[in-house]
């Protein structure tokens, strides 16, 4: 029997809280297993996305280079935004994580709604991290 994938849709939410909001592209955090079956997937706005990570943008370039926080800044994955775009892998899951724990605190502390965006976050880098599993990232617009 094949075990359906967690789906988590949160672009529904941003839409109802910000119904005037322009450009909502979407991004994507997939997590698949070895053979590339899709595990989990989390479905955000980009600025659901970017309200998490900018707490790290005015100094995004002391991250590691290799980090998606910092490729996602210096516009690395612009290139996502292709017409033949595909998901791009991140291998640095421990990293975006602990990342993502730092500026917890932060994001609760300014009660944004985004709470829930940064759960989400770190369960899908959890589930990759437990698993042993790739995580990929995919947008419509970068």
């Amino acid at each position: 029997m094949k075990i359906l994938p967690i789906k988590i849709e949160l672009v529904s939410k941003w839409t109802k809280l910000y119904p005037y909001s322009v450009c909502l592209d979407e991004i994507f955090f997939r997590e698949r297993d070895n053979l590339g079956n899709l595990v989990y997937e989390l479905e955000l706005t980009t600025h659901q996305f970017e309200f998490i990570i900018n707490h790290y943008y005015s100094n995004f370039r002391d991250l590691n280079s290799k980090s998606l926080i910092y490729k996602y800044h210096s516009e690395e994955y612009a290139i996502l935004n292709d017409p033949i775009a595909q998901e791009q892998e991140c291998c640095r899951v421990k990293e975006f994580y602990d990342q993502l724990i730092r500026v917890k605190e932060k994001v609760v502390q300014q009660n944004s709604g985004a709470e829930e965006v940064l759960d989400e976050l770190i369960k899908i880098c959890e589930s990759v991290m437990a698993s042993k599993n790739k995580f990929y990232i995919f947008s419509d617009c970068l």
